[in-house]
């Protein structure tokens, strides 16, 4: 965890060393404009994941990327909105990892039988 007003870029790196390790197979990583660096993209290249990065407005030489994949993103900003509807999920009132995983197991939960009424109302 970081504090509110730092960047999560330096923690990119052991982010994806962790999440590799626990997934194999990992081949994209999709992050917004403030991901856009140089020594970032390398990085990913280098071990062999695509960096799905908008460039920024300022890039002089933008480098491609799968506008595609990253339109997928939203659903994750998507859930996320969702879930910080749950108050307990958003303040993070549970200070044990199991009973914090726990909640948002059950916020998750009502999240998927709120959708299946919706989708399955006549």
């Amino acid at each position: 965890m970081v504090p509110g007003q730092a960047h999560d870029a330096p923690l990119l790196d052991r982010m994806v060393d962790r999440t590799t390790a626990r997934v194999p197979g990992v081949d994209e990583v999709v992050g917004d404009k403030a991901f856009d660096a140089d020594a970032i993209r390398s990085d990913l290249i280098d071990r062999n994941i695509c960096p799905v990065i908008p460039n920024k407005s300022n890039r002089t030489d933008p480098w491609p990327f799968d506008a595609v994949a990253y339109r997928e993103r939203n659903m994750v900003e998507r859930l996320f909105a969702k879930l910080k509807q749950f108050r307990r999920v958003a303040t993070r009132y549970e200070k044990l990892k199991a009973t914090f995983l726990g909640l948002l197991h059950l916020a998750l939960g009502f999240l998927r039988l709120r959708k299946s009424v919706i989708v399955n109302t006549p």
